[in-house]
């Protein structure tokens, strides 16, 4: 049976449609796996048709806990909206859900499993999240929708025929639609300029004159994704804003401007703009996109390296299928009937390349150092377990307030993101059996044992060379350690 995912967002002409559209994104990512279901308060009937066109279920709440009545402890529930407090996301996982916080802004404290940010240059530490909580950050995680992907993964670039793509997403309440096609209108070397307005664009009117008398501007109003990733991908230049239509133009390979006009725009806008993915027009003023327009023109061009790979459904599923993977994954505390098993394990030479002691294990010698951590009050031991199988264990060494983790996994389980699991659990584990003792947890991993590295990477740990490897710390409060 399937796992429900409910994603909980909204959108209109007067906050935009940008969560809309990514979580649509999102919801085809995931679709082959998940019984897909959107919740709004507010949406444009355009969109709803759309949702449900795509075969995903729609609920149309009245007030924001109206979801809540609905959720049980299997579910899933994703939340995209600046709008919801830190307190929805508390009572979301006081039912027991596993949750995903679509996060570009980084201002509330949060308590999701999963973060979800495609914006580049940003750390875990610019969040204030729980030490269960996972980081996809960066646009390796793009979410953007599957013709998108596509162009992405095909690599082709067009440029020289002298066209630009102007578009300010699904309803631009400031009409800068306009604004830059009258900038854009003033430069003759534009042979061909294409304008993209969205379902909740009010502004339409404005624009029919200039399209009657120029012939070189077409109009295109509430286009399909596969019509708009086409638009992109011939086009020498787009002009959008720093919102998610900014992640779509570049997979097209073609030269942008872009700038924000709303302050949530502001992360997205200067984080895209530190990693010189556009030429920056500000604010969008006139004057700004003049001077915009001119540095395209003078080959003052931002990088050719492509932010965007296509590849980021694909990493996004497997966060996703973890995510549903922990209801049949548990930990229980070792036991002497434990020896066998732990030491076929820790003697296997797949996990003795990436042990930090390379002496060869003796099982007379492992039931013993097995026996004196069992009676150690110091030592927390944890066997995990995948759908009533052992596959692993996980252990924690205290040393004041230090804990030391340690784990491995049955090598027969690698590459199914267990290890992940794994240390998830043990963290919940150890910072409800250490009760207010343990403020730090850290890990020493070879550097060339690339999973682990990630798998601590993934938590937000901190990483710093410990002699030849690398060190992985955390520090955790009281505040979160019993979430």
């Amino acid at each position: 049976m399937r796992s429900k995912l409910y994603i909980r967002t909204d959108g209109s002409s007067s906050i935009g449609l940008g969560h809309l559209v990514r979580c649509i994104a999102l919801a085809k990512m995931l679709v082959e796996d998940f019984d897909i279901h959107f919740a709004c308060k507010q949406i444009p009937d355009s969109i709803v048709n759309e949702i449900r066109d795509a075969g995903f279920a729609f609920i149309f709440l009245e007030n924001d806990n109206e979801l809540l009545s609905v959720l049980s402890p299997k579910d899933i529930v994703v939340v995209d909206s600046y709008e919801l407090e830190s307190d929805y996301q508390k009572a979301i996982k006081e039912i027991g859900c596993q949750l995903v916080c679509i996060d570009d802004l980084h201002e509330k404290p949060t308590y999701a499993d999963l973060i979800l940010n495609h914006t580049p240059c940003v750390s875990p530490d610019e969040y204030e999240a729980q030490p269960y909580t996972q980081y996809a950050l960066g646009p390796s995680y793009a979410l953007i929708r599957p013709p998108f992907l596509a162009l992405a993964g095909t690599n082709q670039r067009q440029f020289g025929n002298g066209s630009v793509l102007i578009c300010f997403g699904g309803s631009d309440s400031r009409n800068l639609t306009k604004t830059a096609l009258q900038v854009v209108l003033t430069f003759s070397q534009f042979k061909k300029i294409c304008i993209v307005t969205g379902a909740a664009y009010s502004h339409q009117e404005s624009l029919t004159e200039i399209v009657e008398e120029q012939d070189i501007v077409v109009h295109y109003n509430n286009i399909s994704a596969e019509d708009m990733a086409q638009r992109m991908s011939e086009a020498d230049l787009c002009i959008v804003p720093a919102s998610g239509i900014l992640t779509e133009a570049l997979t097209s390979g073609a030269k942008i401007i872009s700038g924000m006009y709303v302050g949530n725009q502001r992360f997205v806008f200067e984080n895209y703009k530190k990693a010189n993915a556009f030429i920056s027009a500000e604010n969008f003023s006139e004057e700004n996109l003049l001077t915009a327009v001119k540095n395209y023109f003078s080959q003052e061009h931002v990088s050719d390296a492509p932010l965007v790979d296509g590849k980021s459904g694909e990493r996004i599923k497997k966060l996703f299928r973890q995510l549903a993977d922990e209801q049949n994954f548990d930990l229980r505390e070792l036991t002497s009937d434990d020896a066998e098993l732990t030491f076929q394990w820790a003697s296997d030479e797949r996990v003795r390349r990436y042990s930090l002691n390379k002496t060869t294990i003796q099982f007379a010698g492992h039931v013993a150092w097995l026996s004196r951590k069992l009676t150690d009050p110091n030592c927390i031991f944890y066997i995990a377990v995948f759908y009533g199988k052992p596959v692993g264990s996980i252990r924690f060494d205290l040393n004041g307030e230090d804990a030391v983790i340690s784990y491995l996994l049955d090598p027969d389980y690698h590459g199914r993101g267990l290890g992940t699991l794994m240390l998830k659990k043990g963290i919940l584990s150890i910072c409800k059996a250490a009760g207010h003792i343990t403020t730090r947890l850290s890990g020493i991993v070879m550097p060339d044992n690339i999973s682990s590295c990630k798998t601590f990477e993934r938590f937000g740990f901190k990483k710093e060379l410990e002699g030849e490897n690398y060190q992985y710390t955390m520090n955790i409060n009281d505040e979160n350690r019993n979430i």
